[in-house]
């Protein structure tokens, strides 16, 4: 599903008087805790809102640009949509029509606004609570017995993995403060208690059930930034394939070109940086043309392995087909034996940061796990149960409770954000 999504447009896209009547309430935006209480004016250069927060962010200048998840909308964000053009338009109907009170002539058509982040969030049952607390334990890299199953970098291109301790429970972290993307994964349960919906607040029973239903449910976010989908547009088949390899300059002005000439687009948003400009994309194109599902397994499917023995012979064999040439096969099992003799600090302290990762690539290749490049055990991937472990698909009785309250609560809920929208400044 997409949860939180960020989108921009240049201010042109708006009618004069409609965009001077948004500037006007443009120091009147609060940015709100998630209970409700104030924590400060938002500032033109944007703000960062919780993907939990029933508020959304919107900054006026140049561009308009608007920031909301489906909380806004339906109470909830367990489930949402799955495709970019829906999202964006509940988004927008919600905030111009229902908050704001504009006709839709009166802002831009959904398909034409750029995507400056999209968060991708699929969920997974994993039987109990118990059984969830467990893996983060294993991934997060805690102690237990003789074996530490947690590795210094998970991701495929060697972000760094981080643990936060917050309100919610632990949160792990891919990349965190990274300007491309970030993965996060959390207990969806304790999330739920510690950032309620509104429409749930003023009934603990209620909002105690529902948790305990997603008591099993750990959340896989993967929060994807324009400067990323910029940087790998060809990867991400959102380009032709002959841009592959132009300096940043020329690359940018032939998408820029493309998305004009070939895809139909009236206008292109794109950075001012001269150096590493970066070509933002129209909801259109994104959801003509990106595969989000391989966006996020990209993120995360490398979580979702168990261990099983693989022997020293097979191993070497495994090196030999992977490797470009015997020599490097060699290397790469000596360096493997070594990490298994000194462990992986000395044998990092041995080579060069660059040779490390090259062994690691081909160990990865072989069949190697990342845990067992911590001691040099001889481990390989596997395939999860399917029994164990499932994408969780949430009961729509337990959503309707939820989409109900918020519904019954929607004038409420809209006489709020109008508060904070309109709220004359003391």
């Amino acid at each position: 599903m997409i949860d939180t999504l960020r989108l921009t447009v240049p201010g042109s896209y708006f009618d004069q008087p409609t965009l001077f009547w948004l500037q006007s309430l443009q120091s009147k935006i609060l940015k709100t805790n998630y209970d409700g209480t104030f924590q400060r004016w938002c500032i033109l250069s944007g703000i960062e809102l919780p993907s939990w927060t029933e508020g959304f962010s919107l900054v006026v200048g140049n561009r308009v640009t608007i920031e909301a998840s489906p909380k806004i909308y339906q109470g909830h964000n367990v489930d949402g949509p799955d495709d970019l053009m829906t999202a964006a338009s509940n988004i927008l109907h919600f905030i111009f029509g229902e908050v704001f009170g504009l006709t839709a002539n009166l802002w831009p058509s959904p398909r034409l606004w750029f995507v400056a982040r999209v968060d991708v969030t699929y969920s997974w049952d994993f039987g109990s609570f118990e059984a969830l607390d467990v893996w983060m334990d294993t991934v997060s890299g805690v102690q237990r017995g003789r074996r530490r199953a947690g590795v210094e970098v998970r991701s495929e291109d060697d972000r760094d993995f981080s643990v936060d301790a917050v309100a919610s429970g632990r949160t792990l972290y891919i990349g965190k403060g990274s300007r491309y993307r970030v993965g996060k994964i959390y207990a969806k349960s304790r999330d739920l208690l510690a950032h309620p919906p509104r429409c749930l607040r003023d009934f603990p029973d209620t909002l105690k059930e529902v948790a305990r239903s997603l008591d099993p449910v750990g959340r896989f976010e993967s929060q994807v930034r324009a400067l990323y989908l910029s940087r790998n547009a060809v990867k991400l088949g959102l380009v032709p394939a002959a841009y592959a390899g132009l300096d940043p300059v020329a690359y940018a002005e032939s998408v820029k070109s493309y998305l004009v000439n070939e895809c139909k687009f009236p206008e292109t948003l794109h950075s001012t940086n001269k150096r590493q400009p970066i070509v933002y994309f129209p909801v259109q194109h994104l959801h003509n043309y990106l595969d989000l599902r391989s966006l996020w397994d990209s993120e995360f499917s490398h979580f979702f392995v168990k261990e099983s023995v693989m022997n020293d012979t097979n191993l070497i064999k495994e090196l030999f087909n992977v490797a470009p040439s015997a020599k490097q096969a060699q290397a790469a099992f000596n360096y493997l034996m070594l990490i298994r003799a000194q462990g992986l600090a000395y044998a990092k302290s041995t080579v060069a940061q660059r040779t490390h990762y090259h062994y690691r690539k081909l160990l990865l290749a072989a069949g190697l796990s990342d845990a067992a490049l911590q001691d040099g055990a001889p481990l390989v991937k596997a395939s999860l149960d399917p029994v164990k472990i499932r994408e969780f698909r949430p009961d729509p009785v337990v959503l309707r409770v939820i989409e109900d309250a918020h519904k019954a609560m929607l004038p409420g809920v809209l006489d709020r954000l109008r508060a904070e929208v309109f709220k004359i400044a003391a």
